[in-house]
Order: C-alpha cells, then structure tokens, then sequence
C-alpha cells in the first residue's frame, strides 16, 4: 500500500512529541532507512535516537557511516524504558533480541513477514528490494526534499540491497533510485563504493575457494570462525558469479551463533521461503527468491556440531534443505 494517509498514520503516532528510538542491523539499507525516518519524524519527536546492536565491520558500511557523517549508539548505551516509542526499519521484533521483552511500535520493511507482533504502525512489503524505497516514498508523499547526504545514503541502500539492480528488484525501487539520484553526492557514493578490501578479509576468500564443496549445482563453503558475518556475505555474493553455480551456501561460526548466507540464480526456486522452512525453528531465516540468512543460536545445534569437521556442518545444511523441500 502507497498512499499519503500511510504518512499521516504513522504521524499520528507522534501527537504527543514522545522520545523515539530505532534500532537496526548497520547495512547500507538499514542506516539509510533510520535516517530517513529520523528526518521524517525530526519535528514531531522530542529526540530521535538511532542504535544498532552490533557494530558493522565491513568497510563499505565504516565508510558509509563516516563519510556521511550518520550519528548512531549502540544499544547497550541506551536506556529503552526512556522512549515512549520503538521502532525498527529494515528488520522485525524477533531478528532483536534486546527487544524481545518490549512492545515495538513502529515496523518498517522489506522481508517476509517472520513472526507476528502487535506493531501500532507496520509497513512491510516483501515485494520490494529495499526498505530505502519505501522511506523515499514517505519523502515523496511528506514533500521532504533529501538533503544530499541522506539522498546518497537512500541511493547506496537501494544499490547495495538489489545488489546493482540485478536481484529482488521491484519497479518501485528503480523509481524511487531514479527520483533521489539527481540529488546525491556522486563524489561520496563513489568513495563509499569504491572502499578497499583489506588483507584479512581477502584471506577468507582464499579460504573459501579452498573449501568450496560443489554438489551438483550447488556450492558450499564454512568458513568456521569468523569475525563477523558481513564476511560471509561477501564470499556469497562473490561465489554466486561463478557459472557453473545456481545456489551458493556459506556458513560460518560467531560467537553465539551459527550465521548461514544463501544466494540463489534459479528463478523456479523461493529461496527464502524453502530457507525459513528449513530453519525456523530452531533457528531465525528466511529472506527473498535469490537471497537468504539463517542464525542459528548454538544452544539449538546439534551437541557435535559446532566442533565438526567443514564437510559434517555442509552435509547438515544440506539435508535440512533437502527435508524442507520435500515437506
């Protein structure tokens, strides 16, 4: 649904000026969509807060924050019981599990819906390639002209999020890309784009060619330990380019989780949905047809995965895929 009165609904939120936190994820498409929200909202709150609740460690998104200047906190900086409204953008009350004791008001998104809350306002469309194109759209509809700093940030989130335009596009995304990009700094976008890669990070690609297990046509990779997901993300979108390949699978250890990236070239396949499917429980997945994640909280595993060889965590992959798919 597109319409003005979506903008006057979620306005109406804000009568009475209360304190306003958004949480999110720091990519790309998240940090832009808190920031249009923050700029939508500015005047009728008392104080707009962004936080995130992990530090984002891929230089594309370090760069992002800094060049553009986005003013963030981590969330266990934060007071929750201080703000009288909750919101998130670019996720949903159970991908948080520093709210999963609160009542989020406010859901902006793009991803299926994953579990049910009672948001006061929820707008979440899986149709579309990025949240930044519904927050361009609430722009639109409230005459806000982007300054050029958040038109760059919305442009980068549409652009990172439909991975150039050539996955989960919708035309809405190209239109709202169309509509911002006159206005962005094309100095900043190509800086932010352009970042380098540094040694430790190209070290996991190495690492992942030598690891790369290719059944049919199908890769899969674990990387075991790994410093934080954004990495698998990366060895994903890279590996998905190879055309004997029409789905790739790279998981790796964090701290308290197993974090699972799924990418996908066959059309007749729903990725996310076979994924949440596979996954949910014991897990949180799911995603769109080309692309997909699964975290998978270590006290749910198998006792002896989490210590097996690369080839054992695969080939259970593997076989919860191929349960899902049957069922």
């Amino acid at each position: 649904m597109r319409k003005k009165n979506r903008v006057l609904e979620l306005f109406e939120l804000f009568r009475s000026k209360p304190r306003f936190l958004i949480l999110i994820h720091p990519d790309p498409d998240s940090i832009a969509s808190a920031l249009a929200l923050k700029r939508l909202i500015r005047r009728k709150a008392e104080k707009v807060v962004i936080a995130y609740d992990e530090a984002s460690k891929r230089l594309q998104n370090q760069a992002m924050i800094r060049l553009l200047k986005i003013p963030m906190v981590n969330i266990n900086k934060v007071r929750i019981e201080d703000f009288g409204l909750l919101g998130i953008v670019d996720g949903q009350w159970n991908h948080f599990p520093s709210l999963l004791n609160y009542q989020v008001d406010i859901c902006i998104d793009h991803h299926p819906i994953s579990v049910e809350h009672p948001y006061q306002f929820a707008d979440i469309r899986p149709e579309l390639g990025a949240t930044s194109t519904i927050l361009t759209e609430y722009l639109q509809d409230a005459k806000i002209n982007p300054s050029k700093s958040l038109a760059t940030a919305l442009c980068y989130g549409i652009k990172t999020d439909t991975s150039d335009f050539t996955r989960d596009i919708h035309q809405k995304d190209a239109f709202a890309f169309s509509w911002l990009f006159p206005k962005v700094n094309y100095h900043l976008l190509k800086s932010i784009d352009q970042v380098e890669m540094s040694f430790r990070e190209l070290e996991y690609f190495r690492l992942a060619l030598d690891m790369l297990e290719k059944k049919r046509k199908t890769g899969y990779v674990h990387l075991g330990a790994v410093p934080s997901s954004d990495l698998l993300v990366m060895v994903a979108d890279f590996l998905i380019r190879v055309r004997e390949l029409e789905m790739v699978v790279v998981s790796g250890f964090e701290p308290e989780r197993l974090v699972i990236i799924f990418r996908n070239r066959n059309p007749r396949l729903d990725l996310g949905r076979l994924v949440k499917k596979a996954f949910e429980p014991p897990g949180i997945a799911g995603g769109h047809r080309y692309s997909a994640r699964a975290e998978i909280p270590l006290s749910t595993l198998p006792k002896t995965l989490e210590h097996s060889p690369a080839g054992e965590i695969n080939r259970w992959i593997e076989k919860m895929l191929k349960n899902a798919s049957k069922s």
